[in-house]
């Protein structure tokens, strides 16, 4: 519990950090600094350590999430956790009003150390563009794995909650939400 309320603070302050980046006007030689965004505030508020905690809970009930694990279970492994965030990431597009352009991307990756056979990875993204500028975006995933001490044992359980792999999967997700629900969508 003391990592996990150690994680959530942490991931409390990157709100905080990062809710600048997302709210930043686009560059010009001639601009000038933003006046305070009193809308950073509500996103800092709408962090919330116990939807982070339910999160990272979500990622451990997957039991693995290594990357040679189970893929076809909608219960553990990896492919479900990958299809719980993109099931987020929709859920958050259609609050929105559809303002989420989501990807699943994946490569077959073999003959490397870790991977002795051919096997998928595959990444989740979602993506964020201004409505001014489409060039401009925020883009959000996250490295959900884990592992346990042997690296090639993908079956036994690694739930990673004091990781940051399991941290900032949650992380990005939940900030995504109360960034974007309350306050980005409209705005961005």
């Amino acid at each position: 519990a003391c990592v996990m309320n150690r994680l959530a603070a942490s991931l409390l302050l990157f709100a905080v950090a990062i809710t600048p980046v997302l709210t930043a006007p686009p560059a010009s030689a001639d601009s000038v600094p933003p006046a305070e965004d009193l809308r950073l505030y509500d996103i800092a508020a709408a962090a919330s350590a116990d939807r982070i905690r339910d999160d990272i809970r979500t990622l451990v009930n997957f039991g693995t999430r290594h990357s040679l694990s189970e893929t076809q279970s909608d219960t553990r492994g990896v492919g479900a956790a990958r299809r719980w965030i993109r099931s987020e990431f929709e859920s958050i597009s259609a609050a929105c009003g559809g303002c989420l352009e989501i990807h699943v991307i994946g490569d077959t990756v073999s003959d490397v150390e870790r991977i002795p056979d051919p096997h998928e990875i595959v990444s989740v993204i979602a993506i964020q563009r201004d409505r001014l500028d489409p060039n401009r975006m925020v883009m959000m995933s996250g490295d959900i794995d884990s592992r346990i001490s042997d690296p090639m044992n993908s079956v036994d359980d690694s739930p990673g909650a004091n990781d940051n792999a399991s941290g900032m999967a949650a992380g990005h997700c939940r900030l995504w939400l109360a960034g974007c629900r309350r306050v980005l969508c409209g705005a961005f």
